[in-house]
Parts: structure tokens; C-alpha cells; sequence
């Protein structure tokens, strides 16, 4: 099953998740219904402008190539074939001061990614496409998630922060929707898989940085239970807020599914196991504590704010959550959770 969003609450979210939550605010002025998938990669196309007139960062890079003429560091082994061969070629590694570097090289693939992208408007294809230019001795390498993270900041480079986490957005973008690049104008085609993970992290880093008042972490815990422990299913949380009282604590658990409802025998009913799975975290917590459970669902249609009581102490509520809405009203929503 997918869910359509609006770019702008996934971009809004992102932020969040990669700890730039300055890049929502930055955008607070802007009409929320012009930000687009399009309107995003214009942002790194001006931040890729900024960048080129300040000057690309630039490193020594290690080159290794076979070369007729000794210099660097010779490679002995890797110069042995050719040695053989009776060659007048050795395997040298060299130290070259070069903008051929980790920074530039995402920056100058993501252009090229954007002017290939057929869902991009042309004039912004073309604009991405002659700025491949601004990076003349800069390879392209494959985009994936896990490169962007490679990306180490200091006082050298930091002025290139707002572009890579620009660009790591425009790439996972692409990569949450359904079928590559498959979105609308305005709104991309996730799965509930894609967007349930997404959720979870957005609430942890959102709660880490919009708020002061509680401790954030993703608790594990053992089961109150003797024998062999190794055959349990472990207990991890979603998101744990432990206020700095010491005495109250929230537990969060974020199941965005098509549809929020089970059926048995034409009854609707929350699903049993996300019931099952927050009651089961609320009973293992100390009795000292006062402690919520949060379910969160997608809205569906019906807009669900319910409260269920186990005792002074413990209670399980279940509300509703529509990525739909302006992102200001997600904002205070997730905010009154609390």
C-alpha cells in the first residue's frame, strides 16, 4: 500500500532527520504550496552558485597510475606486470592539491542527477546541466545513501553543510518514492514501509531538538521473565521520552499503515499486536514512573484521538496524524503529544 505527501512535509521531515532543522525554518516565509521537488533543487542550485563563488573547497587527493615517468611513490608490486611485459612503464601514487574531492564530487553528481530528471522542469535541467561545468577536474561518482555521510565538516568546508544536506534530501526523495522519481508536482509515492521508517526517525530527532523538557532516546529492555532470554523478541522502542522529573515518561510508537483498523466479524478494532506491543513497553517500566503509551496512525479518512486507563499510573492513547495538513499544524500536532 502507498501513501502520497506533500515534498514539502517530506522535505520538512528530512531536515529534521538529518539534523538541519534550520533548513524548515529557513523556508518559513515561503508559500508551503510552491515547495516542490522543483523548487528544492533550484535551493541547491543557489547554494551550488554561492559555493562556486566563494571557491571550491579543495585537498590532496592520492592518485594511482601507471606512468612512463617516475614520480611519488613507486608501487612495486602493482609495476611488476608490467615489468615482465618488458614495458618502460612503472605504478606510481601520487599527492595531487586538487578540487577533485569527496564535497565536490557529490555536489557535481546531484547535478547531473537533476539534469536527468524528467520530472524536473526543463529550464531547471538545463540550468543543473550547464553548471557541470563549474567542476571541470571534478569526477562523478554513484549517489547512494551511505556516501553522503562520508562527508565530515570542519572549519575548512563548513560553508558547504546547507548544500550536501540539500542534496542528500533531493537523493533520498528519489529513493522514497514508490518507482524512482515516481511524484507529482507537488506530492511522491511512498510505501508504508518507506514512510513508517521515515516517521520514526523524524519524531526522534523533532523531539531531540523542538523541546527541553524530556530526555529523548530508543530504549531497550529485557523481558521480566526467567529463561532462556535469547528466544524472546527484543523490546526497542520508537521514541522514549523521560521527563527531567524523573517521575514521568512517554512512550511512542509510530504505525503508518494504509489502514489504522483490523476487522474480525465485522468489527473494527485497533490493531491487536500495536496494542499488544505498547502495553507490553508500559508494563516492563518502573513502578515509579507515570507512564503514556502514544499510538500513532496515519489519518485515513477518520480523525481518532482515544484514551485507554490502566490505572492512575499507566495509560495507552491512539491518535491520528494527517501528513496532509500545512506543516505548521504537523508541527503543533506532534508537539501537543506532549
Amino acid at each position: 500500500m502507498e501513501f502520497k505527501v506533500p515534498i514539502r512535509n517530506l522535505f520538512c521531515m528530512l531536515s529534521y532527520v538529518h539534523e538541519m532543522p534550520e533548513l524548515v525554518k529557513s523556508l518559513n516565509e515561503v508559500d508551503e504550496d510552491i515547495i516542490t521537488y522543483d523548487f528544492i533543487a533550484n535551493e541547491f542550485l543557489k547554494e551550488v552558485e554561492r559555493i562556486s563563488h566563494r571557491g571550491l573547497v579543495k585537498s590532496y587527493v592520492t592518485y594511482v597510475e601507471p606512468t612512463g615517468r617516475l614520480g611519488g611513490r613507486l608501487l612495486l608490486n602493482e609495476s611488476i606486470p608490467y615489468f615482465i611485459a618488458r614495458k618502460p612503464v612503472v605504478v606510481c601514487e601520487k599527492d595531487e592539491y586538487s578540487a577533485n574531492v569527496l564535497e565536490n564530487r557529490l555536489l557535481k553528481a546531484t547535478l547531473k542527477a537533476i539534469s536527468y530528471n524528467r520530472y524536473v522542469k526543463e529550464e531547471t535541467r538545463k540550468r543543473s546541466f550547464m553548471m557541470l561545468d563549474l567542476f571541470p577536474e571534478v569526477d562523478v561518482l554513484p549517489l547512494t545513501k551511505g556516501i553522503f555521510n562520508r562527508v565530515h565538516f570542519s572549519k575548512h568546508n563548513a560553508y558547504y553543510k546547507r548544500s550536501i544536506h540539500i542534496a542528500k534530501i533531493l537523493h533520498e526523495l528519489t529513493l522514497l518514492s514508490h518507482k524512482q522519481g515516481d511524484w507529482s508536482l507537488f506530492k511522491a509515492e511512498l510505501d508504508e514501509k518507506a514512510l513508517n521508517h521515515l516517521f520514526e526517525k523524524f519524531l526522534f530527532h523533532f523531539y531531540r531538538m523542538e523541546q527541553n523538557e524530556y530526555k529523548v532516546s530508543s530504549e531497550r529492555f529485557s523481558w521480566n521473565l526467567q529463561g532462556n532470554e535469547a528466544l524472546l523478541p527484543s523490546m526497542v522502542t520508537d521514541v522514549s521520552l523521560t521527563h527531567k522529573n524523573g517521575r514521568e515518561k512517554i512512550i511512542i510508537d509510530a504505525k503508518f499503515y494504509k489502514h489504522m483498523f483490523q476487522e474480525h466479524f465485522g468489527k473494527q478494532t485497533f490493531h491487536s499486536h500495536n496494542m499488544y506491543q505498547l502495553f507490553t513497553y508500559i508494563m516492563h517500566q518502573p513502578q515509579e514512573l507515570d507512564v503514556r503509551g502514544v499510538l500513532i496512525y496515519p489519518f485515513n479518512g477518520r480523525d481518532v484521538q482515544e484514551s485507554f486507563v490502566w490505572d492512575e499510573r499507566m495509560k495507552i492513547e491512539v491518535l491520528t496524524l494527517n501528513l496532509n495538513l500545512p506543516w505548521r499544524e504537523i508541527y503543533d500536532r506532534v508537539i501537543q503529544v506532549l
